[in-house]
């Protein structure tokens, strides 16, 4: 029996900025002596149009420039993470349970991942109150395990149904990173900054089909993960005392290059399938640079790397939610299957989910 990825949905916040309004934000909030040039640079060669920003809705108080004020400390960070990750779970799963044509009474398992926020009772258990969720349904959280953790939710989800076909699961992500500025001069940080973004995105699995006449997001065939020797200080995500840190090594990009070809070929080579096969790529859009390292490495065409940048584009860097909203927009546009998705975070770990 496979395990259906039934649907998926996301969700942004209200708080949309351009990329001039970050321009702005990212003017008041970094030292007087970085060089605004930089700034700009950064900006223009993200490829993000517009992100979700729930920090924009908190106002300038919230992160005030260096003459005004000490930046927030980890605790305010974490109360903008609550609120705003509550709200954007809530409504991705619900989207992600209309499109299944599933009620809220059938979901026997709840797992969620995030690495921009702690609190317990989490996510879970709020989506058990907000969507009326059983409250004997199994609860898993996946936590700080960054850009990458929606395959490891999925793969969850996938081995909770192939153990019990009774299993339907609800997955959700939820990303709060504008929780996670940073007032520095270092230059990993800047880029950071401008890279990430907020949102959400939901996704049920069960052992049954979608109906009819909704359209199947496909099976997940099965999940791959490496951790990359010899690189676990190229991407660090830390708890500091003015929130999460993000520490991202300039050879990231020439590192996956060098090791991303032979991995995905060899996962692939296990299920009988070449890259030239693959009807659809989810490469998670860690910047630019990483897709274009990705698609070097297996000798892709620019048009498999439309939807990342799409995603890019228009909702930024969302951590954990991004490569569930690249695979929605897969089946918004009816990519033929089967579909890879491919995402990277501290380890340096690489995560892959084959959907057949």
């Amino acid at each position: 029996m496979p395990a259906f990825l039934r649907s998926i949905a996301t969700a942004l916040p209200d708080e949309r900025i351009s990329r001039a309004a970050w321009a702005g934000i990212a003017d008041r909030i970094t030292p007087p002596e970085v060089d605004r040039a930089v700034l700009g640079r950064l900006a223009e060669r993200s490829g993000i149009e517009e992100r979700g920003c729930a920090a924009a809705g908190a106002g300038a108080e919230f992160y005030p420039s260096p003459a005004d004020g000490p930046p927030p400390g980890t605790a305010e960070r974490m109360a903008l993470w609550s609120r705003t990750a509550r709200i954007l779970s809530a409504r991705a799963a619900s989207g992600a349970l209309e499109r299944a044509g599933i009620d809220s009474s059938r979901i026997t398992y709840v797992i969620t991942a995030s690495c921009t926020g702690f609190e317990s009772p989490g996510i879970d258990a709020h989506l058990v109150e907000a969507l009326g969720l059983p409250r004997t349904c199994r609860r898993l959280n996946v936590g700080f395990m960054g850009c990458h953790a929606a395959v490891n939710a999925l793969a969850a989800a996938r081995d909770a149904v192939l153990a019990d076909p009774g299993v339907t699961a609800l997955v959700c992500c939820a990303e709060v990173s504008s929780a996670h500025f940073h007032r520095s001069r270092r230059l990993d940080q800047l880029v950071a900054n401008t890279l990430f973004a907020d949102g959400a995105a939901a996704a049920v699995v069960s052992a049954e089909p979608a109906p009819a006449d909704a359209p199947p997001a496909g099976t997940i065939l099965a999940s791959h993960g490496v951790l990359i020797p010899d690189s676990a200080d190229e991407m660090r995500w830390d708890v500091g005392n003015h929130g999460f840190e993000m520490t991202l090594g300039a050879r990231v990009p020439d590192i996956l290059r060098e090791h991303v070809g032979a991995w995905v070929r060899g996962a692939l080579g296990e299920h009988g399938i070449d890259p030239a096969d693959v009807g659809g790529w989810a490469i998670h859009p860690g910047g630019p640079r990483v897709i274009d390292a990705v698609a070097q490495a297996l000798q892709l065409p620019e048009a498999a790397t439309r939807a990342s940048r799409g995603v890019l584009g228009s909702c930024g860097n969302m951590s954990s939610a991004t490569l569930l909203a690249i695979l929605d927009r897969l089946a918004g546009a009816g990519v033929p299957r089967p579909w890879v998705g491919l995402a990277f975070g501290p380890g340096l770990a690489g995560e892959m989910i084959v959907v057949r």
